[in-house]
């Protein structure tokens, strides 16, 4: 041991300060576990609260209050056109993160959780060495990992440049360009597009696939790119980018129809994450990965060493912080010897766009490919009192349910507030509801919400 080194004990060590992991360790002091956290940031919040999910929706939010304001007009209510101040931007969306940080440690430190700045490496089943930080070694009884998910990296024949950036670097807006490249049609890649397009750039959406968020119906899908295609320039599906070169003030890049190259300002490229696992020395402590380097694991989150278990992005699809919160509860519970399991019946997906996407447990896609049973009930919002009064008639309320027992499948939404109101959704699908439930709730008149008890209504009829 080289002189200055130590070792720490510990009965917790989670390796990762994210919302998988902060929510474990914050659960397990709740339970009486001693706990510590291991981040490289020395910080809590992760890429979500730091460079994903927080800055990414409040930069939405301050877009859809821009493409608010354009709306107006059609209310006889007329403002000049806005001025976006790049650096008051910034600085709210710092100020909202530095909030929320400090909301974090401060619940660590009341739990009396111990946070140490430093990269973790195992050494063998029951040891992890730290560097870059303070302590230098500790020795666990259990351990989560909780280190997420990053990027993929460009094709190494694609040029390398600040101009090209990963989907994090996108949110520190150094600069609005005046056109850019989004290339990936996933929520992030909809959702960076969505951004920069409202704060004036002018935005080219390539996607390899038939067409964007493969993930969600294709009708739900419909009226937003409808939509997206009014603010952004150009969205290009079955489109594959085959090189890209720096040039003096901007990005070259080519496509597979071998037409010429088209010059952007800047490039984002949003093309899918790996497991954030190298490093960790993972086979030190005999647990497995499959090829991207996600963690296998079983339904009360032990890895294959069962001391250790893996929470969050780092054990694969999906790619979601609600599903990555839920499984850190059920880690740290599981370690203080309940019965807890992770087996939800519906994990919500939300696409903060203008208009928002929701959706959780069965797709119709889904159900037609696997040939299960299945009836649809679509409510358009021209039928919504509120939503025409709002003047956001574009949206759609969707229930798929089982024609025999009448059992919720699947719900989705696209329209204004569908994120806060697919929930309802995801509960009647967790309570095991059937359509009969939500047609005799009594819903709040006029909203948008009661549609979704209106399309239950049909199906009983």
């Amino acid at each position: 041991m080289v002189v200055g080194e130590f070792t720490q004990e510990t009965n917790l060590v989670v390796i990762g300060g994210g919302p998988s992991g902060y929510t474990a360790a914050f659960r397990a002091a709740d339970l009486g576990i001693e706990t510590i956290i291991v981040d490289a940031s020395g910080g809590l919040g992760g890429v979500c609260l730091h460079n994903g999910c927080i800055p990414s929706k409040t930069m939405l939010s301050i877009g859809q209050t821009l493409q608010l304001a354009e709306q107006a007009a059609k209310f006889g209510i007329h403002f000049d056109k806005p001025r976006v101040d790049l650096d008051e931007v910034r600085k709210w969306t710092t100020q909202t993160i530095e909030k929320l940080g400090s909301g974090l440690n401060s619940i660590a430190k009341k739990h009396g959780i111990e946070i140490i700045k430093g990269t973790a490496r195992f050494e063998d089943q029951r040891q992890l060495s730290i560097h870059s930080g303070s302590s230098s070694r500790i020795r666990f009884k259990r351990a989560i990992i909780a280190t997420g998910a990053i990027p993929v990296s460009t094709p190494d024949d694609w040029c390398k440049s600040p101009r090209v950036m990963d989907p994090s670097e996108a949110l520190q807006f150094k600069e609005i360009p005046k056109s850019l490249l989004v290339i990936g049609g996933d929520y992030i890649g909809v959702e960076l597009a969505t951004i920069y397009a409202a704060l004036g750039s002018e935005v080219t959406l390539v996607t390899k696939n038939d067409r964007i968020l493969l993930g969600a119906d294709a009708d739900l899908v419909r009226p937003l790119t409808r939509r997206l295609s009014e603010v952004i320039a150009s969205i290009q599906v079955n489109t594959n980018v085959t090189s890209m070169n720096e040039v003096a003030d901007g990005i070259n890049a080519s496509f597979e129809d071998d037409s010429d190259p088209v010059k952007f300002d800047y490039v984002i490229v949003a093309i899918g994450h790996i497991a954030n696992t190298q490093g960790l020395d993972l086979a030190n402590a005999n647990i497995k990965t499959d090829a991207q380097g996600y963690i296998s694991v079983d339904e009360q989150l032990h890895t294959t060493n069962q001391r250790i278990y893996a929470i969050g992005d780092v054990t694969g699809s999906p790619l979601l912080a609600d599903k990555a919160i839920l499984q850190g509860r059920i880690a740290a519970e599981a370690i203080a010897g309940w019965g807890s399991v992770y087996e939800p019946q519906a994990v919500p997906f939300v696409v903060f766009t203008d208009p928002q996407l929701a959706w959780c447990g069965l797709t119709e896609t889904q159900a037609n490919d696997e040939g299960i049973a299945h009836e649809v009930i679509k409510i358009p919002w021209g039928a919504s009192g509120r939503a025409v009064s709002l003047g956001q008639d574009n949206g759609m309320t969707k229930l798929i349910y089982d024609p025999d027992t009448k059992l919720v499948l699947g719900v989705g939404i696209v329209g204004m507030g569908a994120a806060e109101m697919i929930s309802q959704g995801v509960l009647a699908i967790e309570m095991g509801a059937v359509t009969t439930d939500l047609a005799s709730a009594v819903y709040p008149h006029p909203t948008i919400g009661e549609l979704l008890g209106e399309a239950a209504l049909r199906a009983e009829s």
